[in-house]
Protein backbone atom coordinates (compact mmCIF):
# COMPACT_ATOMS: atom_id res chain seq x y z
CA UNK A 1 0.00 0.00 0.00
CA UNK A 2 1.30 3.13 -0.94
CA UNK A 3 1.02 6.65 0.67
CA UNK A 4 2.84 9.30 2.98
CA UNK A 5 4.35 7.26 6.19
CA UNK A 6 2.17 8.28 9.37
CA UNK A 7 3.82 9.15 12.40
CA UNK A 8 2.32 7.27 14.94
CA UNK A 9 3.81 6.26 18.29
CA UNK A 10 4.97 2.41 18.19
CA UNK A 11 4.70 2.29 21.94
CA UNK A 12 0.89 2.70 21.54
CA UNK A 13 0.31 0.24 18.53
CA UNK A 14 2.03 -2.08 20.64
CA UNK A 15 0.36 -2.07 23.55
CA UNK A 16 -3.32 -1.70 21.62
CA UNK A 17 -2.37 -5.00 20.27
CA UNK A 18 -1.21 -6.59 23.47
CA UNK A 19 -4.59 -5.54 25.01
CA UNK A 20 -6.76 -6.87 22.06
CA UNK A 21 -5.93 -10.08 22.58
CA UNK A 22 -6.20 -11.56 19.01
CA UNK A 23 -2.71 -13.49 18.01
CA UNK A 24 -0.45 -10.59 15.94
CA UNK A 25 -0.08 -12.93 13.19
CA UNK A 26 -3.92 -12.73 13.03
CA UNK A 27 -4.12 -9.14 13.14
CA UNK A 28 -1.52 -9.14 10.45
CA UNK A 29 -3.61 -11.33 7.88
CA UNK A 30 -6.89 -9.03 8.66
CA UNK A 31 -4.78 -6.26 8.08
CA UNK A 32 -3.29 -7.49 4.70
CA UNK A 33 0.24 -7.39 6.00
CA UNK A 34 2.94 -9.62 6.52
CA UNK A 35 3.59 -10.45 10.45
CA UNK A 36 7.42 -9.10 9.89
CA UNK A 37 5.52 -5.45 8.53
CA UNK A 38 3.56 -5.38 11.67
CA UNK A 39 6.77 -6.03 13.73
CA UNK A 40 8.47 -3.37 12.06
CA UNK A 41 5.64 -0.52 12.96
CA UNK A 42 5.84 -1.52 16.78
CA UNK A 43 9.72 -1.41 16.52
CA UNK A 44 9.65 2.28 14.73
CA UNK A 45 11.67 0.49 12.30
CA UNK A 46 9.00 1.79 9.61
CA UNK A 47 5.61 3.20 9.80
CA UNK A 48 1.99 2.46 8.53
CA UNK A 49 0.85 4.94 5.82
CA UNK A 50 -2.38 6.85 6.58
CA UNK A 51 -4.47 4.46 4.97
CA UNK A 52 -3.43 1.71 6.97
CA UNK A 53 -3.98 3.83 10.56
CA UNK A 54 -7.60 3.51 9.26
CA UNK A 55 -7.14 0.00 8.95
CA UNK A 56 -5.45 -0.15 12.45
CA UNK A 57 -8.28 1.61 13.68
CA UNK A 58 -11.15 -0.49 12.48
CA UNK A 59 -9.27 -3.68 12.90
CA UNK A 60 -8.20 -2.97 16.43
CA UNK A 61 -11.51 -1.11 16.84
CA UNK A 62 -9.68 1.99 18.08
CA UNK A 63 -9.94 5.62 17.65
CA UNK A 64 -7.51 6.69 14.70
CA UNK A 65 -5.94 9.60 17.84
CA UNK A 66 -5.46 6.62 20.03
CA UNK A 67 -1.80 5.93 17.61
CA UNK A 68 -1.05 9.21 17.79
CA UNK A 69 -0.59 9.75 21.63
CA UNK A 70 3.08 10.00 23.06
CA UNK A 71 2.60 7.42 25.28
CA UNK A 72 -0.77 4.19 26.02
CA UNK A 73 -3.16 5.07 27.86
CA UNK A 74 -2.64 4.01 31.87
CA UNK A 75 -6.50 4.45 32.44
CA UNK A 76 -7.31 2.16 29.48
CA UNK A 77 -4.86 -0.92 30.16
CA UNK A 78 -7.52 -3.78 31.48
CA UNK A 79 -6.51 -4.61 34.72
CA UNK A 80 -5.38 -8.21 34.96
CA UNK A 81 -8.27 -9.93 36.40
CA UNK A 82 -9.93 -8.96 33.20
CA UNK A 83 -6.99 -9.92 30.51
CA UNK A 84 -6.88 -13.29 32.38
CA UNK A 85 -9.63 -14.58 34.02
CA UNK A 86 -8.92 -16.55 37.83
CA UNK A 87 -8.69 -20.43 37.68
CA UNK A 88 -8.02 -20.63 33.98
CA UNK A 89 -5.24 -20.64 31.77
CA UNK A 90 -6.44 -18.64 28.40
CA UNK A 91 -6.28 -14.73 28.09
CA UNK A 92 -9.85 -13.46 27.45
CA UNK A 93 -10.68 -13.03 23.51
CA UNK A 94 -10.59 -9.87 21.76
CA UNK A 95 -14.39 -9.35 21.39
CA UNK A 96 -14.84 -9.90 25.30
CA UNK A 97 -12.22 -6.82 26.12
CA UNK A 98 -13.47 -4.83 23.75
CA UNK A 99 -17.19 -5.58 26.29
CA UNK A 100 -15.39 -5.06 28.80
CA UNK A 101 -13.54 -1.53 28.01
CA UNK A 102 -16.96 -0.51 26.73
CA UNK A 103 -18.40 -1.52 29.79
CA UNK A 104 -16.28 0.65 31.74
CA UNK A 105 -15.82 3.69 29.92
CA UNK A 106 -20.13 3.62 30.83
CA UNK A 107 -18.96 3.07 34.92
CA UNK A 108 -17.02 5.77 34.39
CA UNK A 109 -18.88 8.31 33.07
CA UNK A 110 -21.74 7.29 35.44
CA UNK A 111 -19.44 7.40 38.14
CA UNK A 112 -17.95 10.92 37.25
CA UNK A 113 -21.68 12.57 36.79
CA UNK A 114 -22.47 10.76 40.55
CA UNK A 115 -19.75 12.14 42.21
CA UNK A 116 -21.60 14.88 44.02
CA UNK A 117 -23.64 11.40 45.53
CA UNK A 118 -22.53 9.83 48.72
CA UNK A 119 -20.57 6.52 47.97
CA UNK A 120 -23.09 3.23 48.25
CA UNK A 121 -23.29 0.90 50.99
CA UNK A 122 -22.93 -2.39 49.34
CA UNK A 123 -22.12 -5.08 52.01
CA UNK A 124 -18.69 -6.06 52.35
CA UNK A 125 -17.30 -9.45 53.07
CA UNK A 126 -13.71 -10.76 53.43
CA UNK A 127 -13.12 -13.80 51.53
CA UNK A 128 -12.53 -15.61 55.05
CA UNK A 129 -16.44 -15.29 55.93
CA UNK A 130 -18.48 -17.53 55.76
CA UNK A 131 -20.24 -17.43 51.89
CA UNK A 132 -23.65 -18.70 53.08
CA UNK A 133 -23.68 -16.39 55.97
CA UNK A 134 -22.51 -13.46 53.59
CA UNK A 135 -25.43 -14.44 51.06
CA UNK A 136 -28.68 -14.52 53.71
CA UNK A 137 -27.39 -10.98 54.50
CA UNK A 138 -26.62 -9.66 51.51
CA UNK A 139 -30.62 -11.55 50.21
CA UNK A 140 -31.75 -9.47 52.95
CA UNK A 141 -30.15 -6.32 51.86
CA UNK A 142 -31.53 -6.62 48.03
CA UNK A 143 -34.72 -7.24 49.77
CA UNK A 144 -36.11 -10.48 48.05
CA UNK A 145 -37.71 -12.53 49.91
CA UNK A 146 -39.15 -16.46 49.41
CA UNK A 147 -42.79 -15.61 48.97
CA UNK A 148 -41.45 -13.25 46.40
CA UNK A 149 -39.49 -15.91 44.41
CA UNK A 150 -41.83 -18.87 44.74
CA UNK A 151 -44.02 -16.05 42.37
CA UNK A 152 -41.84 -16.33 39.83
CA UNK A 153 -43.62 -17.65 36.43
CA UNK A 154 -40.22 -18.35 34.49
CA UNK A 155 -36.74 -17.50 34.16
CA UNK A 156 -37.10 -14.60 32.34
CA UNK A 157 -39.26 -13.20 35.20
CA UNK A 158 -36.71 -14.44 37.48
CA UNK A 159 -33.86 -12.47 35.71
CA UNK A 160 -36.15 -8.90 35.44
CA UNK A 161 -36.05 -9.31 39.43
CA UNK A 162 -33.03 -9.93 40.36
CA UNK A 163 -31.81 -7.24 37.92
CA UNK A 164 -34.39 -4.99 39.10
CA UNK A 165 -33.41 -6.03 42.87
CA UNK A 166 -29.96 -4.69 41.97
CA UNK A 167 -30.45 -1.91 40.37
CA UNK A 168 -32.99 -0.63 43.32
CA UNK A 169 -29.52 -1.00 45.95
CA UNK A 170 -27.46 1.14 42.98
CA UNK A 171 -25.77 -1.80 41.32
CA UNK A 172 -25.36 -1.71 37.49
CA UNK A 173 -26.39 -4.56 35.64
CA UNK A 174 -25.62 -4.42 32.12
CA UNK A 175 -26.78 -7.16 29.34
CA UNK A 176 -24.06 -7.62 26.98
CA UNK A 177 -23.23 -10.31 23.51
CA UNK A 178 -19.99 -11.48 24.34
CA UNK A 179 -19.03 -14.65 22.90
CA UNK A 180 -20.69 -17.94 24.20
CA UNK A 181 -17.27 -19.96 24.47
CA UNK A 182 -15.32 -16.71 26.31
CA UNK A 183 -16.73 -15.06 29.99
CA UNK A 184 -20.00 -15.39 31.28
CA UNK A 185 -19.90 -12.22 32.90
CA UNK A 186 -17.32 -9.57 34.82
CA UNK A 187 -18.03 -7.28 37.65
CA UNK A 188 -15.72 -4.31 38.54
CA UNK A 189 -15.85 -2.16 42.04
CA UNK A 190 -16.76 1.39 42.15
CA UNK A 191 -18.22 3.23 45.20
CA UNK A 192 -20.76 5.20 43.58
CA UNK A 193 -21.11 2.91 40.38
CA UNK A 194 -20.74 -0.39 41.18
CA UNK A 195 -21.17 -3.06 37.83
CA UNK A 196 -22.08 -6.31 37.14
CA UNK A 197 -21.92 -8.02 33.09
CA UNK A 198 -23.60 -10.65 32.60
CA UNK A 199 -23.32 -12.59 28.20
CA UNK A 200 -26.37 -12.43 26.87
CA UNK A 201 -24.60 -14.52 23.98
CA UNK A 202 -26.86 -17.91 23.77
CA UNK A 203 -27.05 -18.05 27.59
CA UNK A 204 -30.48 -18.79 29.16
CA UNK A 205 -31.88 -16.93 31.48
CA UNK A 206 -31.87 -19.03 34.52
CA UNK A 207 -27.81 -19.40 33.90
CA UNK A 208 -27.70 -15.44 33.12
CA UNK A 209 -29.39 -15.64 37.19
CA UNK A 210 -26.35 -17.33 38.64
CA UNK A 211 -23.91 -15.26 37.18
CA UNK A 212 -25.54 -12.11 38.81
CA UNK A 213 -25.20 -13.91 41.49
CA UNK A 214 -21.60 -14.64 41.32
CA UNK A 215 -20.43 -11.59 40.16
CA UNK A 216 -22.45 -10.19 43.43
CA UNK A 217 -20.17 -12.01 45.26
CA UNK A 218 -17.33 -10.21 43.86
CA UNK A 219 -18.81 -6.87 44.22
CA UNK A 220 -18.87 -7.91 48.30
CA UNK A 221 -15.47 -8.87 48.46
CA UNK A 222 -14.23 -6.08 46.19
CA UNK A 223 -12.40 -8.31 43.81
CA UNK A 224 -12.88 -7.31 40.29
CA UNK A 225 -13.17 -9.77 37.73
CA UNK A 226 -14.19 -11.90 34.22
CA UNK A 227 -15.19 -15.13 34.59
CA UNK A 228 -15.65 -18.36 32.75
CA UNK A 229 -17.61 -21.25 32.77
CA UNK A 230 -15.68 -24.42 33.24
CA UNK A 231 -15.89 -26.67 30.86
CA UNK A 232 -14.33 -30.44 32.50
CA UNK A 233 -17.51 -30.98 34.71
CA UNK A 234 -15.83 -29.89 37.66
CA UNK A 235 -16.04 -26.77 40.25
CA UNK A 236 -14.33 -23.89 40.43
CA UNK A 237 -11.27 -24.61 42.81
CA UNK A 238 -9.75 -21.10 42.96
CA UNK A 239 -10.45 -19.57 46.44
CA UNK A 240 -12.49 -16.72 44.86
CA UNK A 241 -14.03 -18.50 42.34
CA UNK A 242 -15.36 -21.13 44.63
CA UNK A 243 -16.11 -18.91 47.25
CA UNK A 244 -18.45 -16.55 44.92
CA UNK A 245 -20.13 -19.81 43.60
CA UNK A 246 -20.98 -21.00 47.20
CA UNK A 247 -22.39 -17.40 47.60
CA UNK A 248 -24.38 -17.51 44.05
CA UNK A 249 -25.90 -20.31 45.27
CA UNK A 250 -26.73 -19.41 48.50
CA UNK A 251 -28.14 -16.12 47.39
CA UNK A 252 -30.47 -17.86 44.87
CA UNK A 253 -31.38 -21.21 46.77
CA UNK A 254 -31.43 -20.19 50.46
CA UNK A 255 -30.76 -23.32 52.99
CA UNK A 256 -33.89 -23.38 54.90
CA UNK A 257 -36.52 -23.57 51.67
CA UNK A 258 -33.59 -26.13 50.32
CA UNK A 259 -33.79 -28.44 52.86
CA UNK A 260 -37.60 -28.22 53.10
CA UNK A 261 -37.83 -29.10 49.45
CA UNK A 262 -34.88 -32.14 50.21
CA UNK A 263 -37.72 -33.57 52.89
CA UNK A 264 -40.04 -33.93 50.45
CA UNK A 265 -38.51 -35.50 48.38
CA UNK A 266 -36.75 -37.37 50.83
CA UNK A 267 -33.51 -37.17 50.12
CA UNK A 268 -30.95 -38.08 52.81
CA UNK A 269 -26.61 -38.34 52.83
CA UNK A 270 -25.45 -38.18 49.26
CA UNK A 271 -28.33 -39.34 47.24
CA UNK A 272 -29.73 -36.18 45.23
CA UNK A 273 -29.86 -37.01 41.27
CA UNK A 274 -30.64 -35.62 38.19
CA UNK A 275 -34.29 -34.83 38.96
CA UNK A 276 -33.88 -33.59 42.27
CA UNK A 277 -31.49 -31.14 40.24
CA UNK A 278 -34.64 -30.39 38.01
CA UNK A 279 -36.40 -30.00 41.30
CA UNK A 280 -34.31 -26.79 42.66
CA UNK A 281 -34.19 -25.76 38.80
CA UNK A 282 -38.19 -24.93 38.85
CA UNK A 283 -38.25 -23.86 42.30
CA UNK A 284 -35.55 -21.63 42.29
CA UNK A 285 -35.45 -20.51 38.60
CA UNK A 286 -31.99 -21.47 38.34
CA UNK A 287 -29.96 -22.72 36.18
CA UNK A 288 -28.57 -26.94 36.47
CA UNK A 289 -25.08 -26.35 37.40
CA UNK A 290 -26.74 -23.93 39.95
CA UNK A 291 -28.80 -26.37 41.42
CA UNK A 292 -25.69 -29.08 41.96
CA UNK A 293 -23.43 -26.98 43.43
CA UNK A 294 -26.36 -26.13 45.96
CA UNK A 295 -27.14 -29.94 46.36
CA UNK A 296 -23.55 -30.76 46.71
CA UNK A 297 -23.12 -27.71 49.55
CA UNK A 298 -25.55 -29.05 51.53
CA UNK A 299 -24.76 -32.26 51.49
CA UNK A 300 -27.01 -33.78 50.06
CA UNK A 301 -25.51 -35.04 46.98
CA UNK A 302 -22.00 -35.98 46.06
CA UNK A 303 -19.46 -35.03 43.81
CA UNK A 304 -20.17 -36.78 40.60
CA UNK A 305 -23.55 -34.96 40.67
CA UNK A 306 -22.06 -31.51 39.17
CA UNK A 307 -20.72 -33.79 36.33
CA UNK A 308 -23.57 -35.77 35.49
CA UNK A 309 -25.48 -32.41 35.28
CA UNK A 310 -22.57 -31.17 32.50
CA UNK A 311 -23.20 -34.13 30.83
CA UNK A 312 -26.95 -34.33 31.06
CA UNK A 313 -28.10 -30.44 30.31
CA UNK A 314 -25.57 -29.63 27.55
CA UNK A 315 -26.06 -26.14 25.79
CA UNK A 316 -28.40 -25.70 22.89
CA UNK A 317 -26.98 -25.06 19.61
CA UNK A 318 -26.51 -21.45 17.63
CA UNK A 319 -28.75 -20.81 15.48
CA UNK A 320 -27.10 -21.32 12.19
CA UNK A 321 -29.68 -19.04 9.99
CA UNK A 322 -27.95 -15.13 9.68
CA UNK A 323 -31.48 -13.51 8.74
CA UNK A 324 -31.89 -12.18 12.18
CA UNK A 325 -34.02 -8.98 12.28
CA UNK A 326 -31.81 -6.72 14.73
CA UNK A 327 -33.98 -4.12 17.06
CA UNK A 328 -33.41 -0.57 16.41
CA UNK A 329 -30.70 1.12 18.35
CA UNK A 330 -32.41 2.77 21.34
CA UNK A 331 -34.36 -0.88 21.70
CA UNK A 332 -30.74 -2.28 21.75
CA UNK A 333 -29.39 0.20 24.45
CA UNK A 334 -32.24 0.26 26.55
CA UNK A 335 -31.68 -3.78 27.16
CA UNK A 336 -27.98 -3.76 27.82
CA UNK A 337 -27.26 -0.50 29.44
CA UNK A 338 -31.13 -0.33 31.44
CA UNK A 339 -32.36 2.96 31.67
CA UNK A 340 -30.72 4.17 34.93
CA UNK A 341 -26.79 4.23 33.26
CA UNK A 342 -28.64 6.06 29.85
CA UNK A 343 -30.06 8.11 31.81
CA UNK A 344 -27.16 9.36 33.62
CA UNK A 345 -24.84 9.66 31.10
CA UNK A 346 -27.44 11.61 28.74
CA UNK A 347 -28.24 13.99 31.24
CA UNK A 348 -24.80 14.64 32.95
CA UNK A 349 -22.44 13.53 30.24
CA UNK A 350 -21.91 16.85 27.72
CA UNK A 351 -23.80 15.73 24.47
CA UNK A 352 -21.39 15.00 21.79
CA UNK A 353 -19.09 12.73 24.46
CA UNK A 354 -22.70 11.26 25.83
CA UNK A 355 -23.12 9.82 22.16
CA UNK A 356 -19.86 8.74 21.42
CA UNK A 357 -19.86 6.40 25.00
CA UNK A 358 -23.08 4.97 24.53
CA UNK A 359 -22.33 4.71 20.45
CA UNK A 360 -25.73 6.54 20.00
CA UNK A 361 -27.11 9.56 17.10
CA UNK A 362 -29.04 12.06 18.00
CA UNK A 363 -32.16 10.33 16.43
CA UNK A 364 -31.43 7.30 18.63
CA UNK A 365 -31.38 9.37 21.89
CA UNK A 366 -34.86 11.05 20.30
CA UNK A 367 -36.43 6.86 20.13
CA UNK A 368 -35.55 6.71 23.70
CA UNK A 369 -36.88 9.81 25.05
CA UNK A 370 -40.41 8.19 23.73
CA UNK A 371 -39.26 5.24 26.29
CA UNK A 372 -37.70 6.82 29.36
CA UNK A 373 -39.50 9.76 30.62
CA UNK A 374 -35.90 10.82 32.17
CA UNK A 375 -34.17 10.95 28.91
CA UNK A 376 -34.52 13.91 27.83
CA UNK A 377 -34.39 15.29 23.87
CA UNK A 378 -31.00 16.11 22.92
Amino acid sequence: MSGKPSPITPAVLAWAIEEDGRPPVDLAEKLKVDRSVLDEWTDGDSRPTVGQVTELARVLKRPRALFFLPRPPAAATLPATFRHPPGDDHLVGSEARRRVRQARRIQSAVSWALADEEPLHVPHFPLAASAPRAAAEVREWLGVSDGEQSLWDNDYEALRSWRDALDARGIFVFSLEIGRDDVRGFSAWDDRAPLIVMNASSVSAAARCFTLGHELGHLVTRQDAACIELKDGQPFEVPIERWCEEFAAALLMPEPRVRAIARTRGLSGGDADIEDVKALMTAFRVSARASALRLIDLGYAMRSLYSDVVRVFQPKPRPTTTDVRRPRRSVQRLAQFGPRALETVLQDVPPFEALSILRMTVPDVRELAEKVPGVGVL
